[in-house]
């Protein structure tokens, strides 16, 4: 009797066990699953924020539009979606039940996640890609346009060009052509470029919008955010040393322009382009979020995921 009584508490025991190791198990495996979940859910409303942020700060009605379309796209239901009082941040946020398995054996059918983000919009320090070209420090109107290429106009031999990747008509050119392989940051000292440039002007700008390939091209009332007519140009104060001509110049900020006009050759070599408002393209931007807000707004923006 004593021994069928211990098989009995051993059995038991037994049971006792193997229910908890398979509850744990349960747990654990159905776990991994919510959190695969959440780093899913996480991804989407990053997304969502993102795509809603290149409206602002501009169009705010349609960052909270774009922002819910891409959470659709990604099969997420946004909870809320908050614009911020000065249009430069948007907050998104969604939550979703996600079904358990074998922890339903505990009684635990789903499991709640929730995820937020929020994307700002800055005024960038340092880009990669821009044009060897550059404006001096004032003022920029929206639509209004701009000359950044002059055609010889004085005595200073100077008439817009930078030195950026290097010296030399053919670095000028590709730079034109392709944007500049150095990064330009904001205090930065650049180098001017002397001589009228008028050949590799109008051969830069040839390569570079040949690139367009959209259906109708792009212009500056319709345009694509990756316009090849579109070129980050660096904002400047030209260093005067005692009355000497112009080699340097320091970097304020950058600003956008859609090129329309470089038709003139010889000594009628020009660059013209209107000021645009609008956000980097992707792959552009190397900004410390540490010192944005320093620098000088001349309507180009870029835009990040930021922590609340």
């Amino acid at each position: 009797m004593k021994d069928n009584k211990d098989k009995g508490s051993i059995a038991v025991l037994t049971i006792l066990v193997l229910s908890t190791l398979l509850g744990f198990g349960a747990l654990a495996t159905d776990m991994a699953v919510v959190y695969a979940e959440k780093s899913n859910l996480q991804n989407a409303v990053d997304s969502s924020a993102l795509a809603g942020s290149q409206e602002l700060p501009h169009n705010p009605q349609s960052a909270i539009t774009k922002a819910t379309e891409y959470a659709v796209a990604n099969q997420i239901t946004l909870t809320s979606v908050v614009i911020s009082a000065d249009n430069r941040e948007i907050k998104v946020t969604a939550q979703k039940d996600v079904p358990l398995y074998l922890a339903r054996i505990l009684g635990i059918e789903s499991k709640n996640v929730g995820a937020s983000a929020k994307a700002t919009i800055f005024t960038p320090t340092s880009l990669t890609g821009v044009a060897p070209l550059c404006i001096t420090n004032q003022e920029l109107n929206y639509g209004q346009e701009y000359t950044l290429k002059s055609a010889p106009n004085n005595d200073s031999g100077w008439f817009g060009p930078l030195r950026i990747d290097g010296n030399g008509a053919s670095v000028y050119r590709d730079s034109l052509a392709y944007g500049s392989n150095s990064s330009v940051s904001v205090g930065q000292i650049l180098e001017v470029e002397h001589g009228n440039m008028s050949g590799p002007t109008q051969s830069g700008l040839a390569i570079r919008l040949s690139s367009d390939t959209r259906i109708p091209q792009n212009t500056f009332e319709d345009h694509d955010r990756d316009a090849p007519q579109i070129m980050y140009i660096p904002v400047v104060n030209v260093i005067a040393h005692n009355g000497q001509s112009v080699h340097e110049v320091q970097v304020v900020g950058f600003a956008a322009f859609f090129i329309e006009d470089y038709s003139g050759c010889g000594n009628d070599s020009f660059i013209k382009g209107r000021f645009l408002q609008t956000l980097v393209s992707s792959g552009r931007d190397n900004s410390s979020l540490d010192n944005t807000e320093a620098t000088n707004d001349f309507g180009l923006s870029v835009t990040k995921l930021t922590m609340d």
